[in-house]
């Protein structure tokens, strides 16, 4: 199994991964200390850029790494240039040398890697001593497309699309624990300040972005597949009377661990 590569959702991604502002702010009060002493930093899964963009306007020394030659091509358009070295390489096989960067960053990428602990194994590979590997995870909170007591329709929606053959297939790494298991004495796991995430939702936007694949987790089942499942969360409503446009409030957080480098 090979890790997701996100080409497909260069188009889209800024505007459906979007933090709000006070998510952002808070992302990077959290990240700037952590990392403004450990410099230079990668980011593996840089994607187009957008924590390590903002991060750089901080005054961090940033590189990125990403195996979506797309996502990258937008990285520079969105920052009008390139903004700092860049890598089109796999996390797992990194083409730098030993020692070169004072920290790591994954945002929400580990738990995309099959082959994840040899990308964290790279991570340490590529540190300097005293380095630490920065990762966020989805965690239960953030995970909110599942949550039963988020909204009404949750459970429906879900229901539809396991009755359909849907299901969130788990690749890589989701946990700090896992990470932490893996790398055993090699580094010590320190739990940073979570960022609450605040966002509105509504059935018809999930529903839509379920029928147009938006997110990755759909990306392997068949079109005609999320189609018959959108059909039957729509019939599920107009019967349920459930209002498709109705907005509800979902509050998650963002999990971040610095995994340093002992010895």
């Amino acid at each position: 199994m090979e890790s997701v590569n996100f080409d497909r959702a260069a188009e889209y991604y800024d505007a459906t991964r979007a933090l709000p502002d006070d998510a952002m702010t808070g992302l990077l009060e959290v990240l700037v200390p952590e990392l403004a002493g450990r410099q230079p930093c990668l980011e593996i899964g840089v994607g187009t850029g957008r924590i390590a963009l903002p991060l750089h306007d901080r005054g961090i020394s940033m590189a990125g790494a990403d195996i979506a030659e797309a996502m990258l091509r937008r990285l520079v358009a969105n920052a009008s240039g390139a903004p700092f070295p860049l890598l089109l390489a796999d996390a797992s096989r990194l083409p730098v040398g030993a020692g070169s960067f004072g920290s790591v960053l994954a945002v929400h990428v580990l738990h995309l890697i099959p082959a994840w602990r040899e990308a964290v194994d790279e991570a340490l590979r590529v540190l300097k001593p005293g380095g630490a590997l920065v990762a966020s995870f989805p965690g239960a909170e953030s995970n909110a497309q599942w949550q039963a007591d988020v909204a009404p329709w949750r459970p429906a929606f879900r229901e539809a699309c396991t009755r359909h053959g849907i299901v969130r297939v788990r690749i890589g790494a989701r946990t700090a624990q896992e990470v932490a298991a893996h790398l055993g004495g090699r580094a010590t796991p320190r739990l940073l300040p979570a960022v609450p995430v605040r966002q509105t939702q509504t059935l018809a936007r999930v529903v839509r972005e379920l029928e147009e694949q938006r997110y990755s987790w759909t990306w392997p089942y068949a079109r005609d597949q999320v189609l018959a499942a959108g059909a039957d969360i729509r019939a599920w409503a107009a019967r349920e009377n459930v209002p498709m446009d109705e907005e509800h409030s979902v509050t998650g957080s963002l999990e971040w661990w610095a995994f340093d480098l002992t010895g």
